[in-house]
């Protein structure tokens, strides 16, 4: 299930990222596989590097049940936990407890999908400065 759902945002990121695709990253409760892994990302991260955070992945992906007690039903299912950094923007996809797959954005590909979000972020990033 988990593989399926990683090639198929494979996929679409790459079709629609203009290259600022940087990984993606299926796990389950006992093991990860790095779907696809940029060039140029792959020189900074050590496997030890890649396992770290994939166990926040799945620790992220342990709380989705937390979060459908917290809100109200109109809510529905989690399907996604998004992190905006100032140069990267990572998805965790969660299936189920502990199996999904984290997906990382270069920022510049979600502020040309997602406006409304860049220019907030941009106004966050500006007043940090």
């Amino acid at each position: 299930m988990a593989t399926k759902m990683a090639s198929r945002l494979e996929e679409y990121f790459e079709e629609r990222t203009n290259g600022n695709l940087r990984s993606i990253v299926k796990y389950n409760q006992d093991s990860h596989d790095v779907v696809y892994l940029r060039g140029d990302v792959a020189v900074r991260y050590t496997e030890d590097d890649i396992k770290k955070a994939v166990d926040e992945s799945r620790l992220d992906s342990l709380t989705a049940p937390v979060y459908k007690d917290t809100f109200a039903e109109d809510h529905g299912e989690l399907t996604c936990l998004v992190q905006c950094f100032e140069n990267v923007i990572e998805m965790n996809f969660v299936l189920r407890d502990g199996v999904g797959a984290a997906v990382a954005l270069d920022a510049e590909a979600f502020a040309e999908t997602q406006g409304i979000v860049a220019e907030a972020r941009k106004i966050v990033i500006e007043e940090r400065e």
